[in-house]
């Protein structure tokens, strides 16, 4: 059973339960409303199989005087959330080329974070008390340490199903699998048991050789290669510069770090940091009436070097960052580049977005 209540006054969530599910937004479902809230919709309706039945171990019985530590979290959300806005596609309410275009956000999150050098998918799961919906005050330094288990889970997804297609295989058939095997049967898995039937299904060698590279160990799979496979390019506009950090102007029209920088970024490489107040950049005052990634972008090129004045605890300080190329990618379908996919590759996209 779902409950919907779109008000004003609700906090946005959506809520999976054994036998239903609870979804607020403030949205409202007229002038076009529908579309923000139906993705929503689409995750808790896959959660009615994977985690209400394909149930981890760690969450089973739950137990609400505890934490729940759970590291299946990137298999029970990401692999929903994987399926979130595939489903929508399949159904017809995005088009491929909205859906394929709205994998860039998640995926440069996932592919450029720093985190993973410190975290695999397992320990980021394991971190879910701390950030889902918890309340601290304590200062973190999650942006280079903390990916969700949401997105890093969605996107290896997405790379398990197109490399399983690529052996005439897929993940549809595989969640069914877990579905039979320990969905049906209520009987709960662990992170062994998921290695397990990844093996039966698709061979020792395959099931093995990705979760020892990108679920035990947090490398990352070859996605350009495995997005030529249906049809998507990924690219870098090399000419972009890239400062590397989050800033917003203040009252005294100073511009002021939001967050932690992230590591090797030039911001961060420069010695900048949360909380610092720039005030001017080469000799001049810092640029007010326009965006900083704007006035980053328009009047600067990758290797410029910028001369840097800031305030660090009511101390005024100098440094100099030197902006490099803007490392996200764009994620497109190939026609959009005026190539037409191959009758094979149209033929494999097809069959993953179930589309004519």
């Amino acid at each position: 059973t779902f409950i919907a209540c779109y008000v004003p006054n609700a906090s946005g969530d959506g809520m999976e339960h054994r036998n239903s599910t609870i979804l607020t937004s403030t949205r409202t479902l007229s002038n076009g409303g529908m579309d923000g809230n139906i993705g929503t919709v689409s995750h808790e309706f896959f959660h009615s199989w994977n985690v209400e039945r394909i149930r981890p171990k760690s969450l089973e019985p739950f137990n609400f005087e505890e934490a729940n530590m759970s590291g299946e979290l990137w298999f029970a959300e990401g692999f929903t959330s994987y399926y979130t806005n595939l489903i929508l596609c399949r159904a017809g309410l995005i088009t491929p080329k909205k859906y394929v275009e709205g994998l860039t956000g998640t995926f440069n999150y996932v592919w450029n974070s720093p985190a993973r050098q410190f975290y695999n998918p397992i320990e980021m799961s394991y971190q879910a008390p701390f950030v889902d919906a918890a309340t601290s005050v304590d200062p973190v330094n999650r942006e280079n340490t903390f990916i969700s288990y949401y997105s890093y889970g969605s996107v290896l997804g997405l790379a398990l199903d197109l490399q399983l297609r690529t052996e005439g295989l897929n993940l549809d058939d595989f969640m069914k699998l877990a579905w039979s095997t320990y969905g049906k049967t209520e009987k709960p898995y662990t992170i062994e048991n998921l290695n397990e039937l990844l093996n039966t299904y698709a061979g020792k060698t395959f099931g093995n050789n990705f979760f020892n590279s990108f679920v035990y160990k947090s490398e990352m799979p070859q996605y350009n290669e495995l997005f030529k496979t249906v049809g998507i390019s990924m690219s870098q506009n090399a000419e972009i510069a890239y400062f590397g950090a989050a800033v917003s102007i203040t009252d005294d029209l100073n511009g002021k770090i939001g967050s932690n920088t992230k590591i090797g970024s030039p911001a961060y490489l420069a010695g900048l940091d949360k909380d610092d107040i720039i005030s001017s950049i080469n000799g001049k005052s810092f640029p007010n009436g326009i965006q900083f990634n704007t006035f980053i972008n328009e009047g600067f090129k990758p290797e410029d070097t910028l001369s840097i004045t800031f305030l660090r605890d009511g101390m005024e300080r100098k440094t100099e960052v030197i902006l490099t190329s803007e490392p996200n990618y764009a994620i497109n379908l190939v026609e959009k580049n005026d190539k037409a996919p191959s009758k094979k590759v149209l033929k494999a996209r097809q069959a993953w977005l179930k589309v004519e």
